[in-house]
């Protein structure tokens, strides 16, 4: 009989002891999953495209240059400059960068930014 208890007692508590892993297994999981739905709303970024005028360029040194320029702005993220149009098209990020300060960096290499406008995506 005592050898029956003493069965009895250690089948109760594997059972118990695998409930309670179980348990805390599927907690750390859904913590797992809130952190990553909080990072990844956090790291959903919402880039802008605009098409902004460059009076000045008349080469494609100057091309290249104002292509430069723009790319090293922090928070730009693709740049495309056209020396027969006169203009550059580039995706920022907003919350980075103001395009003002892109138009500055542009001004000061000697060339003349225009008023940007969004290009539709």
């Amino acid at each position: 009989m005592l050898t029956m208890k003493s069965l009895l007692m250690k089948v109760s508590m594997s059972c118990i002891m695998v409930i309670a892993l179980a348990i805390t297994s599927c907690a750390q999981q859904q913590k797992k999953e809130e952190k990553l739905t909080s990072k990844e709303q956090t790291n959903q970024v919402v880039l802008q495209t605009v098409k902004m005028p460059v009076n000045g360029m008349v080469c494609s040194a100057c091309q290249s240059n104002v292509k430069k320029t723009i790319k090293s702005v922090d928070g730009v993220t693709d740049v495309e400059v056209n020396l027969e149009k006169k203009f550059a098209v580039f995706t920022f990020d907003p919350k980075k960068v103001k395009i003002e300060q892109v138009q500055k960096a542009v001004t000061d290499k000697g060339f003349e930014a225009g008023k940007p406008q969004e290009v539709k995506q």
